[in-house]
């Protein structure tokens, strides 16, 4: 237990590091850099790419999902067949299944509001 613990209050720290981090850039522009040269941004996209992050995040949505259906299934299946040291070995490897499992589906929620946020902004 203290080890699955550590190993959440690990991930948890690196989440908050990540999504605190600030986006904020105080660089000089590229046409104050070099003079004359502008970058060109008429062929970009965003709404290509809005679709394809869309459909990359939930199709790992999905694959999570039943991937956590199966796992749980098996992890059920082992605890109505085994016997007590084993139940309790079992009811062990559900903690991080469904700490695994919110997880990601956290990241890919916080991941899409992202990704809206900044394609109406």
């Amino acid at each position: 237990m203290k080890k699955s613990l550590k190993i959440f209050a690990i991930v948890m720290m690196a989440l908050v590091m990540v999504f605190t981090a600030t986006n904020l850039v105080f660089a000089a522009s590229a046409v104050d850099v070099i003079t004359g040269i502008t970058p060109d941004d008429s062929n970009i996209d965003a709404t290509g790419m809005q679709q394809i992050a869309g459909r990359v995040l939930g199709l790992l949505q999905v694959i999570s999902a039943i991937l956590a259906v199966i796992l749980i299934a098996y992890l059920g299946l082992k605890m109505l067949i085994g016997s007590a040291n084993e139940k309790a070995d079992v009811q062990k490897q559900f903690i991080p299944l469904i700490i695994g499992t919110v997880i990601v589906f956290a990241a890919t929620s916080i991941a899409k509001l992202l990704l809206g946020i900044m394609t109406n902004s």
